[in-house]
């Protein structure tokens, strides 16, 4: 009985670590976006090596437009083929009219890339969802943790007196409509590491100097389509209420990834005097113009990938994550068997089970 339990629980095991969400279109799309990541990459190479752009930061909107192309494929799969004609249509219209090329690349870049951001992370998200579950709750089961433990301790701000085989989450979760206060929280804190991220780049003298304010401009929103990765893979962690059990209070996954990502993003004191030398540099208005331009793009950016996330993804997300519960934490037979039987009373004639060996018949026995 206990080498069947043993066995029940390895197999267990085995299958937290290879439980995995994503479909062959989950598949497709991430084959998809790494494919159309490399052809970027090497593309932005060559226009730099070539001379047809003078330097990496020109280059930027050839290596973004890897989001651009996940993002046609799925603003395509999540609504209809002549939806995307209408918006690359639409596109050709201003072109047409006159509307000046850095806007029209303000608005593909917006919607085809953040459609692309959130279809990167979503598939990521059912890829990885239960199997890093899976390696959290398993660390306090291993002597010497290895490198993959080590960087979700880092991000989850796991401490070391806890005991994370006590791994839970609302598995009847049901969202109804789009969570307003989760929404407002992810834009929140994506809008402000993004903030930051702005006036230290969009304030270095040399950039002033070498580039249009325009194009600047570009630069700037091209970088901060990026910022979703930094911040919406761990709301799924706070919609679930992903929490290991400890003796007073519950240890929160999002609490302690917010807690991480603070640390990283945020060096305040550093910030505030760049900007104090900036204003030395330029005007009090032309600093406070940039700032401004962060504060809007952030805000178009973050509502964009945040409301395309909660409206459009999430729900199914979390209904996949609920229904594949029960093959994580299996129920456990066996001990279910046995508890009913050393349980109660027993009743005048009923057969007892047995699982020893010598009970069993001799035919058997001798097999």
């Amino acid at each position: 009985m206990p080498g069947i339990m043993r066995l029940e629980k390895l197999a267990s095991k085995r299958r937290r670590r290879k439980l995995d969400l994503s479909s062959n279109y989950d598949i497709a799309l991430l084959r998809l976006f790494l494919l159309a990541l490399l052809a970027c990459t090497v593309a932005t190479v060559a226009v730099v090596a070539m001379g047809v752009v003078d330097s990496i930061i020109e280059a930027i909107p050839v290596f973004s437009f890897s989001l651009v192309i996940v993002g046609l494929v799925s603003f395509a799969g999540r609504f209809r083929w002549y939806y995307t004609l209408i918006l690359l249509a639409l596109v050709a219209l201003l072109y047409s009219y006159g509307v000046e090329t850095i806007i029209l690349l303000f608005l593909v870049y917006a919607v085809l890339g953040g459609f692309g951001v959130v279809a990167v992370i979503v598939t990521l998200q059912r890829k990885l969802f239960y199997r890093t579950l899976a390696r959290i709750e398993g660390m306090s089961l291993r002597k010497d943790l290895e490198l993959k433990d080590k960087i979700l301790v880092f991000f989850f701000n796991i401490p070391d007196d806890i005991n994370t085989n006590d791994l839970m989450m609302d598995h009847n979760m049901r969202r109804e409509n789009i969570p307003l206060e989760d929404t407002l929280r992810t834009m929140g804190m994506g809008f402000l590491i993004g903030v930051f991220l702005w006036i230290y780049i969009s304030l270095n003298p040399s950039l002033l100097t070498a580039y249009s304010l325009e194009y600047i401009l570009l630069v700037m929103f091209l970088l901060t389509l990026y910022l979703p990765f930094l911040v919406l893979p761990w709301s799924i962690f706070r919609s679930l209420d992903v929490r290991i059990k400890g003796p007073y209070h519950d240890l929160r996954l999002y609490k302690g990834a917010v807690t991480t990502l603070k640390k990283i993003a945020i060096p305040i004191i550093p910030i505030a005097l760049y900007t104090i030398g900036a204003v030395r540099r330029l005007s009090l208005a032309e600093v406070g113009g940039f700032i401004g331009m962060s504060i809007l793009f952030n805000i178009i950016i973050m509502a964009t990938t945040t409301v395309i996330y909660f409206a459009l993804y999430e729900r199914d997300l979390i209904d996949d994550i609920v229904a594949k519960w029960r093959i994580y934490r299996p129920r456990p037979v066996l001990a279910e068997v046995v508890r009913r039987e050393e349980g109660g009373a027993p009743v005048p004639g009923t057969p007892k089970r047995s699982y020893s060996m010598e009970d069993l018949p001799e035919v058997i026995q001798g097999r």
